[in-house]
């Protein structure tokens, strides 16, 4: 999609097209330059909506608008006569003014007009707080379709007032916009932290809770308050319980603590959002090689995403190589694709570029060794034909035990090339630095090391071992940069934290005086299995929502 101008938006509209289609938001997520215009833009259309546009419609909207229309139209015509007449030049921008004038007359028309044959209306998506920047697919799908609710809370207390006035729920997740104003007026956005004396849970019609919101963040316009189900609810109605009790703490940087009683509850219904619920189950199983069984059970395609859920378990030999809590440690590579083999979206993948489309993922526990069950929320899938999932890999955090030796003194004139387990590593320098705290500066030691990893660095252990025998546990401290052209033979380059460059290090507490020989061990490899072999065909025809 090509950038756009501050004047391409307003043409967007008085044309009839959606600025909040999903291209477009997609377009703005990824155009910093746009995204920056289309602030601007809304900015001014708020203007214009604050002076044109009442909460409550007047009879005589509609009238009034079409009139003053009517008469802007007139004034520019007797403009551009005047000055045909006279031979004088048509002041620079006049045109272009009246042209934003008009636009917005428009738009407030085209809203008017909203107010009475659509829902949501244009106005809800300019006024809503979900819109924009702020909103994700899940949330512009919900808005579309008038599925976005108004719980009208206000609570007051110590001259703070907390507010809630929209909320989007369906059987994954609850989005709730919390405003919190202060004495002054204006939008506290950083004054409450959710944890200790502050809590929204989310109880169903049996009083059960099925979760507690959490601050998602990525907004200072106000409080994105989200809930993540790890099973979709069946219920059709949930209600919101905040318990609110303090404002300010040390996590907010407040040097004043508030105490005050801002508790609210509102009910959700989920009717409507139910009925636009679709379940598909799948029958597919694969084993591999070395001993990962996956099995997908189900499509669920509500209104803010499609989830797919599926279970993995290791076989017993597998689970040999990761004794203890260690097969818990683990990863699966996946994507999906057309019937011609173009790529609709990745999971895990180092492939670049790639196609993402997770909005959220997650994990479970089973009730044996071995078994785990898997969830993935994607902003969309095909719907009116098939594509294919294809398993590309996985990774799982096994005991290795593979050692080097090395003289630390000597490693910038004599560095030590490695290659363990398909990673290929140099250790290439070794110094005593400071590191900052919050109690002045300490000595570390600092093993720079560079190379690519085909393993998964987060789910490695790595420790250095002394002549003696002690044993110091690393910190890696860098830039960990996908890289690759398809999807099984990726690596992790291991790169910098700043722009001069500098290697990738392994940090832990300062040897002081720098011995003659260390060992650099890893205990736990993050192993990645490419032998997988399986793709199975997903149909989903006569779902739509």
């Amino acid at each position: 999609m090509k950038c756009l101008k501050p004047e391409d938006f307003e043409q967007a509209v008085l044309k009839g097209a959606d600025v909040s289609s999903v291209n477009m938001q997609d377009h703005l997520a990824d155009c910093e330059g746009c995204r920056n215009r289309y602030t601007e833009w809304m900015e001014e259309q708020e203007n214009w909506m604050r002076q044109l546009y009442p909460n409550v419609l007047p009879a005589a909207f509609t009238e009034g608008v079409m009139l003053s229309i009517s008469s802007e139209e007139e004034l520019f015509k007797d403009s551009v006569v005047t000055a045909a007449e006279t031979s004088v030049k048509e002041p620079k921008g006049l045109k272009k003014r009246w042209k934003l004038a008009a636009a917005a007359a428009a738009l407030v028309l085209f809203m008017g007009t909203a107010t009475f044959f659509s829902a949501p209306t244009l106005a809800d998506i300019v006024r809503s707080l979900f819109a924009g920047n702020n909103a994700d697919t899940g949330l512009l799908k919900a808005q579309k379709l008038g599925l976005v609710q108004h719980p009208n809370i206000e609570v007051k207390d110590k001259g703070y007032m907390l507010k809630i006035d929209e909320a989007v729920a369906d059987s994954t997740r609850v989005v709730v916009a919390l405003q919190l104003f202060g004495p002054d007026g204006k939008h506290d956005r950083h004054n409450i932290a959710f944890y200790n004396k502050n809590h929204i849970f989310i109880k169903d019609e049996k009083g059960n809770k099925v979760g507690e919101m959490y601050d998602y963040g990525s907004t200072n316009d106000f409080y994105y308050m989200m809930a993540i189900f790890p099973e979709p609810v069946q219920t059709d109605h949930l209600t919101v319980e905040g318990t609110i009790e303090q404002l300010g703490n040390a996590q907010t940087n407040a040097s004043i603590i508030t105490q005050g009683n801002w508790d609210f509850t509102f009910n959700l219904d989920l009717k409507e959002a139910n009925k636009r619920t679709h379940i598909t189950p799948l029958q597919g199983e694969y084993t591999s090689p070395d001993g990962m069984t996956v099995r997908l059970k189900r499509l669920t395609r509500m209104v803010q995403g499609v989830r797919l859920e599926f279970d993995t378990e290791l076989s017993g030999e597998a689970l040999k190589r990761s004794p203890g809590e260690l097969w818990k440690e683990q990863k699966l590579s996946f994507h999906f694709e057309d019937l011609a083999g173009n790529e609709i979206h990745s999971v895990n993948t180092r492939k670049m570029p790639m196609m993402d489309s997770v909005m959220i993922d997650g994990k479970t526990i089973g009730n044996k060794p071995g078994l785990m069950h898997w969830s993935y929320t994607f902003k969309e899938l095909p719907i009116d034909s098939p594509y294919k999932f294809v398993l590309d890999g996985y990774f799982v955090a096994e005991t290795d035990g593979t050692t080097v030796e090395f003289n630390p003194r000597r490693l910038k004139e004599e560095p030590i090339k490695l290659e363990w387990k398909e990673d290929r590593l140099v250790l290439n320098d070794f110094m005593t630095v400071n590191q900052p705290t919050s109690d002045g500066d300490k000595l570390e030691s600092s093993l720079h090391v560079k190379g690519d990893l085909r393993n998964e660095f987060s789910f490695d252990k790595w420790v250095v071992r002394t002549a003696d025998k002690s044993e110091f546990t690393t910190q890696g401290r860098g830039i960990l940069s996908p890289k690759g052209d398809n999807w099984k033979d990726g690596v992790t380059v291991l790169s910098s934290t700043t722009e001069n460059y500098k290697p990738f290090e392994f940090r832990f507490p300062a040897l002081t005086p720098v011995p003659d020989k260390l060992i650099l061990v890893r205990t736990v490899v993050g192993k990645q299995y490419t032998n997988t072999d399986w793709k199975l065909e997903l149909s989903e025809k006569g779902k739509s929502n």
